[in-house]
């Protein structure tokens, strides 16, 4: 006998509701949503800059931009500034949120906790110089450093959690109470410290973050020049998957250019006026770029789409409503951090999945010469819907493509959703019912 979709909710949402009730997944929880605000004004500064303050980005080249708006090579400065504040160091943010949320569930000083929590993780990112000018590795303070930051925090939450004091008593301003939360702290504090002064020195003396990084580029490039089809969708996938858990993976970074295919490729379609019979239609940049980044990775431009037309929650809609222009301009974060998606179990089946149709959607209709392979450069911060457009020179089956790429996503999306808010509402109804046992009691 066949099960209905609410039948199937109504079987998964109990296990759902178990994970969110544990700690770990409360602190998590918590932590990304955090981070939630910090994300979404440094993708709005991130899309100003590419679309708009770059002079071959998309708004940019569209209206000349450069050649008549005044002082206009110094406008990207304060939205530098300002992206490199709020998205390359919202790690920072993540630790400071783990610590103090794990501290403050175990009733010790959340405050002392975060802080110690966010210096923790700069130590660890240290990176040490011969020169004596150190600096911080950007791979562990932006946005792919979410989950090292996440671990790091807890750690820190761990050690108030053993070492620490209770603070049930209500907190004073005096100075003779806030030196008894120093020295109730200090232990915990100093371990700490001492540990991730430990792991920085591993991490820079053994190079683990150079070695992990040329690994994922080395992996890049094998899937962007073997031309295996069956290669590409695997690293693809590992990519998807490697996000969704605070990973950056081999395809999170903007895909490599002028590779010799793309250039192949392009030179092809110049000499012969026409891109259909191109030496590699199957790519990174005419399956994987062109189709299925739509609102960035994991096409969340689709899962916006379905909570305005079919959600019923008040948070989703405004979460979806703040992330529609980033998405649109293929900037994921706010989704990631806002719903959140990051570490989310009910959304990791669509994140993967809804990409990887799209790619085998597109792949079709290249093989059935419904349409050109995407060969021309398009300009940076061009909207997810319209790079196939673009990168086939205005070919409108491309378009027609991709609107139906997206559809399928919105509808592989629908039911995931449902099953998170009902995840949602059953969550909500155990802490009513809980406050009103409390109560009688």
């Amino acid at each position: 006998m066949a099960i209905s979709e609410q039948q199937l909710i109504n079987r998964l949402v109990p296990t759902f509701l178990r994970v969110r009730q544990t700690d770990f997944y409360r602190v998590i929880q918590r932590t990304v949503m955090l981070t939630f605000p910090f994300v979404l004004i440094g993708s709005f500064s991130q899309i100003i800059q590419l679309t708009l303050l770059t002079k071959t980005g998309f708004l940019a080249s569209i209206f000349h931009l450069s050649t008549w708006v005044p002082y206009y090579k110094y406008l990207h400065y304060p939205f530098d500034s300002l992206t490199d504040l709020t998205l390359n160091s919202v790690a920072i943010i993540a630790a400071f949120g783990a610590a103090k949320y794990y501290a403050k569930i175990y009733h010790r000083d959340d405050q002392l906790a975060g802080l110690t929590g966010a210096i923790a993780l700069l130590l660890v990112a240290y990176d040490y110089s011969d020169q004596g000018q150190g600096s911080f590795n950007p791979v562990l303070i932006g946005t792919n450093g979410l989950t090292s930051a996440i671990i790091i925090g807890m750690i820190v939450g761990v050690f108030f959690r053993l070492l620490g004091k209770s603070t049930d008593t209500p907190r004073q301003s005096h100075t003779t109470q806030i030196l008894d939360r120093t020295f109730a702290s200090l232990l915990p504090m100093t371990l700490s410290f001492l540990l991730a002064v430990g792991a920085g020195l591993a991490i820079n003396w053994l190079m683990l973050l150079d070695y992990s990084e040329q690994t994922l580029e080395q992996l890049q490039k094998i899937a962007m020049t073997s031309h295996s089809v069956g290669l590409m969708f695997g690293v693809a996938a590992l990519s998807l998957i490697m996000e969704i858990l605070g990973f950056a993976g081999p395809f999170q970074q903007r895909i490599l250019a002028n590779t010799p295919s793309m250039t192949t490729n392009l030179n092809y379609a110049l000499s012969h006026h026409s891109a259909y019979h191109v030496p590699y239609p199957y790519t990174a940049h005419t399956l994987y770029e062109a189709f299925g980044t739509f609102g960035g990775t994991g096409m969340l431009l689709a899962l916006i789409i379905a909570i305005i037309i079919s959600s019923h929650n008040h948070n989703y809609h405004v979460v979806a409503r703040w992330s529609l222009v980033p998405a649109l301009f293929n900037s994921n974060g706010p989704m990631m951090t806002g719903l959140p998606i990051l570490y989310n179990l009910i959304y990791a089946v669509p994140f993967v999945l809804a990409p990887l149709i799209n790619m085998a959607v597109a792949a079709l209709a290249i093989w059935l010469h419904w349409l050109p392979p995407m060969v021309y450069p398009v300009p940076l911060g061009t909207p997810g819907p319209l790079i196939a457009f673009i990168g086939t020179n205005g070919n409108w089956m491309a378009l027609v493509i991709g609107m139906l790429d997206l559809a399928i996503s919105v509808l592989i999306y629908l039911p995931f959703m449902h099953l998170a808010e009902a995840t949602l509402h059953a969550a909500h109804e155990e802490i009513l019912r809980s406050e009103m046992t409390g109560n009688e009691n």
